[in-house]
């Protein structure tokens, strides 16, 4: 008994175990009759129905239903069973002429069973109502003013992310059948929301139709085209509860197509050289996301930017990046690549690359052939083998199907690699001799040359422009130029910020390293720029700058640390006329007489007193003339 394919249609064997069963017990022979109430209705489609009828005649398999037995060797019966195989697959057509009437029919009144998108319930009884929750009707009302308000679908996302808004989203199978979630934003939610004329109270069928070619055999929702709302089925309005009236709909639909046209002519005008003062218009990719790069001009400077991100998701852009510096490196290294060397280089690049694809396309000859020689093996096998040994001849041909799947890969691979012929490159002697003479006095032809034409310079060897800008500033440069050759160039731009990033820590450190050395601001500005230390925005440390790190990461010079006192291990000569209730006039003349001997302290530049209570007792006794001569040893102050 086989009756796995219950329910399944026989239009196609794929996805019915039962049929594939079938066939593969009787190719192995162990089936002397095939039984049924209509056999005809095993299969709906000529071309499986035929395969299995030749298995069967094969193995002298018998075929019987209702009307009689039929041996498919015999003529008349074969031919018999050809016919009721044709006839059952009229009959599917049939069936599906007729269901498809009916189903037309109700399409046009606006009765058929659909399902309905997020904020619209069927009752079991069939009438459509608002969906009881709340909270769902608001936020999809919200989505449609706001689109009103705003204008593009692009600024609606960037409203939603801004003030941390999700959209709802019912699901209508599986195993959360009927459950709400609550989702991140999306263009493509949102153009589904806007687009959809259900919310308009509009029944809709035929908005989309089967590719057959485009169409996955065992899956019949796949391979379906969207068509214009002029070639649908059916529109019928005030089918269901309406969020917006038709009138709303009809402007929405207006104005996403006018920005669609918008942008369209956007792109259309990014394709050709445009006025602006940048050079890479068209050319430039970001390194972090891979998208297409624009130009934003601010008074005369420019910018280069990726807004993708910004644009579909309402997330931060990946980087915006000043222009000039940018284009001044791939302009040098354009007049790097117009030396002779580099011409040569090019040559020979060229000829490595022709012969490794020469050598690439007769290993992949030489494995199609092995691939061959292991299907026929495999085949040979196969037929040699007992059909009774089941066992053995299951193996075989699943091995028999490997090897044949193998050689159809390795016939693809060698027909993409013929496809891709690469030729060598020789560039002729008078070309090469004009080629070397521009390479010289390009650099000095180039300021007289008009902005168009240097744009159309650079694209004649520059294919693509990539940037990826780390958080030192440093963009990383790799320009593509014609023929798939990669240069790598690395140039600084000024960011927007390095507050308490690792390179701006990095700075601070040393920054403290320098100021607990002893260094006053002037030179620890001298320092910090001979040794290659650089601010976010300025090309160098200034007075300003170096206050703005001392006053975010707290560095206190060793000058401030003597006027603020606590040092610690040391009295200060304030600390000390302080403790023996004198003025610090005192204990400068006395050190100047002699009677006080100490050391200037070498990393603060000043006298300082061991911090000790007979440090104290010391100055008491030198004050009141107890003593006419006191000595202090050096201090070791780690400040």
């Amino acid at each position: 008994m086989i009756d796995e394919d219950q329910g399944l249609s026989g239009k196609h064997a794929s996805g019915r175990e039962g049929f594939q069963k079938l066939a593969a017990d009787v190719g192995l022979g162990k089936v002397g009759i095939v039984m049924g109430y209509e056999v005809s209705r095993l299969s709906r489609n000529n071309a499986d129905w035929h395969r299995l009828l030749e298995l069967c005649a094969l193995f002298d398999t018998l075929v019987g239903d209702t009307d009689g037995i039929y041996h498919p060797r015999d003529f008349n019966d074969r031919l018999l069973l050809g016919l009721k195989g044709t006839l059952s697959e009229a009959e599917l057509h049939s069936l599906r002429l007729r269901l498809d009437a009916g189903r037309l029919s109700k399409a046009k009144r606006g009765e058929l069973v659909q399902h309905l998108p997020t904020g619209l319930i069927r009752t079991p009884e069939g009438a459509v109502l608002f969906d009881p929750d709340a909270s769902v009707r608001a936020r999809l009302g919200l989505v449609f003013r706001k689109f009103v308000e705003l204008g593009s679908v692009r600024k609606v996302l960037q409203y939603f992310v801004r003030n941390n808004l999700k959209l709802p989203r019912r699901q209508m199978s599986g195993i959360f059948a009927g459950d709400l979630f609550w989702k991140d934003p999306s263009e493509s939610t949102f153009y589904a929301v806007l687009k959809n004329p259900a919310y308009a109270g509009a029944f809709a069928y035929g908005k989309r139709i089967v590719e057959p070619t485009r169409q996955i055999p065992g899956r019949p929702a796949t391979g379906r085209l969207r068509r214009p709302r002029s070639q649908w089925i059916a529109l019928v309005k005030d089918v269901y509860p309406a969020y917006i009236t038709w009138d709303e709909f009809e402007l929405i639909q207006r104005t996403i197509e006018e920005n669609r046209q918008k942008m369209q002519d956007q792109f259309a005008r990014q394709r050709v050289i445009r006025q602006g003062t940048a050079m890479l218009t068209g050319l430039v990719h970001c390194g972090h996301c891979g998208h297409a790069m624009g130009v934003a001009y601010k008074q005369r400077r420019f910018q280069y930017k990726c807004d993708s991100a910004r644009q579909k998701y309402g997330r931060p852009s990946c980087q915006f990046l000043t222009g000039n510096p940018i284009d001044e490196a791939v302009i040098h290294a354009f007049f790097r690549v117009l030396r002779p060397a580099e011409i040569d280089a090019l040559e020979k690049v060229s000829a490595k690359e022709a012969e490794h694809h020469s050598e690439r396309v007769d290993h992949l000859k030489h494995e199609v052939a092995r691939y061959a020689y292991e299907a026929q093996r495999a085949e040979r096998r196969y037929n040699c083998v007992d059909p009774e040994n089941r066992l053995i001849a299951a193996t075989l041909e699943r091995n028999w199907e490997h090897a044949l799947a193998d050689l159809e890969q390795a016939k693809a691979k060698l027909g993409e690699a013929l496809s891709e012929q690469p030729k060598a490159c020789v560039i002729p002697a008078d070309l090469r001799d004009a080629f070397s003479d521009v390479g010289k006095r390009l650099p000095d032809l180039w300021p007289r040359i008009s902005l168009e034409g240097k744009k159309v310079l650079l694209r004649t060897l520059v294919n693509d422009v990539h940037l990826a800008r780390g958080a030192d500033g440093i963009v990383q440069i790799r320009i593509v130029w014609r023929g798939g050759s990669v240069t790598e160039e690395h140039v600084r731009v000024p960011v927007h910020s390095l507050r308490y990033s690792e390179t701006e820590q990095k700075v601070a450190k040393r920054v403290r390293e320098l100021s607990e050395e002893g260094l006053r601001d002037r030179q620890i500005i001298e320092r910090l720029n001979k040794e290659g230390y650089v601010p976010c925005r300025g090309g160098t440390f200034t007075k300003q700058v170096l206050a703005k790190t001392k006053k975010r990461y707290h560095i206190v010079s060793n000058c401030e640390k003597v006027r603020r006192g606590n040092l610690p291990g040391a009295y200060t000569v304030r600390e000390m006329a302080a403790r023996i209730n004198i003025h610090p006039s005192w204990i400068y003349r006395e050190i100047g007489a002699g009677s006080i001997t100490i050391e200037k302290d070498s990393r603060f530049g000043c006298y300082l007193f061991p911090r000790q209570r007979d440090s104290v007792t010391k100055m008491n006794r030198l004050k009141k003339g107890e003593l006419r001569h006191v000595s202090f040893q050096k201090v070791h102050c780690t400040g």
